[in-house]
């Protein structure tokens, strides 16, 4: 359930955008391998000139803005004297070196994007202290924030947005908090794990489809990471570890492997988790089922086939996908217990395989259970 700031992935990037329109710092907060870097590195940049038009609107402007990147710095990466530039003396007087972690620095034009300060509470409060300058003045040392409304109000210099994220003290990543100084300054959003939007982007991105019918099957699997665990193992499953999990079960680990593999990527509760899903997986004749739906055997328990069902979606290609369809509609006695399995497996097929939905056998399926799907 999301509550007061917290908000899923799904809605994170129109957060953001929200945000930066307003001309305001966002922070976003979450606890480890939830995405909200994946997210803020590759999705921010396509709502980055919808973000430009309402800040030019404000300001009274008119921008013209090239193609936007991200610039990533590790805030904690680099000592105090990168932030303001080496000091150098230059006929008497001591000036400083604009480093070149700062965007736009040695461009010979103007520069657009997003500069993301990753892990930013992971740097000491001296140095976030520092970089609050950005936030305040656009400044920092002889640095010059492109597009900042105080030392590029016209945006001269481009238009660069700035972005924060880190974890919170109470993940025991490393994290040093941030002061009520920094804190007073940005605006603040909590990112939260959200089983659907999970399910939907797996599907999108290879991600093994056993591994997505656990998260399916059972969802507090999504995350399941205790900071305060004491084990010689810390991790646990994550967003982001079920995709190393999904990327080890790629490998076809050998059997006395898989265990040690497993536990070291989700943790030994997850990972057993994993490895029964799979064995009941087993119990389905995935040749049978896709030559001969109507006829091939569907596990009795209903744990037993979302597994089973689950290993359809890696087999499954537009030339045997009626006979998938016709082997999940087969609910009921001798069938399978929900239709939901089979909305399950039919769109994560969609997803990795979308030639399938100009099929007359998916629009057939789609109006069929039309009540399940939404």
């Amino acid at each position: 359930m999301t509550s007061v700031n917290h908000v899923t992935p799904s809605l994170l990037t129109g957060a953001l955008q929200t945000v930066l329109s307003a001309g305001l710092v966002p922070m976003v907060w979450s606890a480890p391998g939830l995405g909200k870097s994946h997210i803020i590195n590759n999705d921010l940049v396509n709502v980055y000139d919808k973000i430009a038009t309402a800040i030019a609107d404000g300001r009274g402007i008119k921008l013209h803005p090239g193609e936007a990147q991200v610039w990533e710095r590790r805030a904690g990466d680099y000592d105090l004297l990168d932030y303001a530039g080496l000091p150098y003396v230059q006929d008497g007087i001591q000036r400083r070196a604009s480093p070149d972690i700062w965007p736009g620095v040695g461009a010979s034009g103007k520069v657009w994007g997003i500069l993301f300060l990753d892990e930013f509470t992971q740097a000491g409060r001296e140095k976030q202290t520092v970089m609050q300058r950005l936030f305040d003045e656009g400044r920092v040392g002889d640095y010059v924030l492109p597009g900042h409304h105080k030392s590029d109000p016209e945006c001269k210099l481009g238009l660069v947005l700035i972005v924060l994220a880190g974890n919170r003290q109470s993940d025991r990543a490393n994290s040093q908090g941030m002061g009520t100084q920094t804190g007073s300054r940005v605006i603040h959003t909590v990112l939260e794990p959200s089983v659907p939007d999970w399910i939907d982007w797996a599907n999108g991105n290879d991600v093994d489809p056993t591994v997505v019918a656990l998260v399916k099957q059972q969802p507090e699997y999504l995350f399941k990471l205790d900071p305060t665990q004491k084990t010689e193992v810390p991790t646990g499953s994550t967003p982001r570890t079920l995709v190393f999990l999904s990327n080890l079960v790629k490998q076809c680990p050998p059997p006395e492997l898989e265990t040690q593999l497993y536990i070291g990527a989700v943790g030994e509760e997850c990972a057993r988790a994993y490895i029964a899903l799979v064995h009941a997986a087993r119990s389905i004749n995935v040749e049978e089922a896709l030559t001969n739906p109507n006829g091939a055997d569907i596990p009795s328990e209903v744990g037993h086939q979302f597994a089973a069902a689950s290993l359809l979606i890696r087999r499954a290609n537009a030339d045997n996908f009626d006979n998938v369809i016709r082997y999940v509609e087969r609910v009921g006695e001798n069938g399978f217990s929900s239709p939901e399995i089979g909305v399950f497996v039919v769109e994560a097929i969609k997803r990795r395989t979308p030639l399938v939905a100009e099929t007359a056998a998916y629009r057939d399926f789609c109006l069929k259970w039309a009540d399940i799907r939404s």
